[in-house]
């Protein structure tokens, strides 16, 4: 008799445990708190990007050689996308950085020679800037509204550009569009540009773009970038 009275007691002390353990007393708990990370950082994205010199000091010197402005990243309804050192300059975390990918012409002992870039200044101007504005989107996007097929977005770049490089060459441009598309994953991704014609390749359904994204700015959505984005050629758009 005294097995059995444990064993009637022990389905008792179960279901007085599971009221707690499976959350069923939450509801009267008025001092519970969400475990969501909030996304709004409560401030413009020129402060942001000033508050965190440690990972954007390139992006910041190269804002300043293309002769953009405070103007250019506190324009509200847009998003930007900010690129770390790794994404420009680190060639050392990431051999296929800006400066590593884009290199410039050298002459050296008599010889010439492409060697990685070590300063904005051995890039002309006009190609910094189309870069980095590229690199803003017109609108605010963000996991809310994202799709989850692949689309097209405009960008702040113009377009059309012409310039000569370091190296004689003519470079035309004839975009200024990102795909973007949010995988349903548990992640949740965001990929950027995610065709054969990127130089990461294509990427995997679990490999976003995005080191850090979905930030809330005051005048816009903030997505931060270690590697920079390509564009895509017109005739490619027109086939897709």
């Amino acid at each position: 008799m005294k097995y059995l009275k444990y064993i009637l007691i022990l389905p008792c002390l179960f279901s007085m445990a599971s009221c707690s353990l499976f959350g069923l007393d939450y509801t009267e708990d008025h001092d519970y708190e969400s475990r969501v990370r909030p996304n709004d950082i409560h401030m413009n994205v020129w402060d942001f990007i000033h508050s965190r010199e440690d990972i954007f000091s390139t992006l910041i010197e190269g804002i300043e050689y293309a002769g953009l402005t405070e103007a250019d990243y506190n324009a509200p309804g847009n998003t930007y996308f900010l690129l770390t050192n790794n994404a420009l300059s680190d060639w050392e975390s990431n051999g296929n950085c800006y400066w590593s990918r884009n290199k410039i012409k050298t002459v050296y002992e008599g010889q010439e020679m492409m060697i990685r870039a070590v300063a904005w200044n051995q890039y002309p101007k006009e190609q910094v800037k189309e870069m980095l504005l590229y690199h803003t989107l017109k609108g605010e996007w963000s996991y809310h509204n994202i799709s989850t097929d692949t689309k097209w977005y405009e960008t702040m770049g113009n377009g059309k550009y012409t310039y000569t490089d370091n190296n004689g060459n003519t470079v035309e441009g004839d975009t200024a569009k990102i795909s973007m598309v949010v995988r349903m994953v548990r992640e949740a991704p965001i990929q950027l540009n995610n065709w054969s014609w990127n130089y990461r390749g294509v990427l995997s359904e679990t490999t976003g773009s995005i080191r850090s994204s979905n930030l809330k700015a005051t005048n816009g959505y903030i997505h931060v970038l270690d590697y920079y984005l390509e564009r895509p050629t017109r005739a490619f758009l027109e086939e897709n």
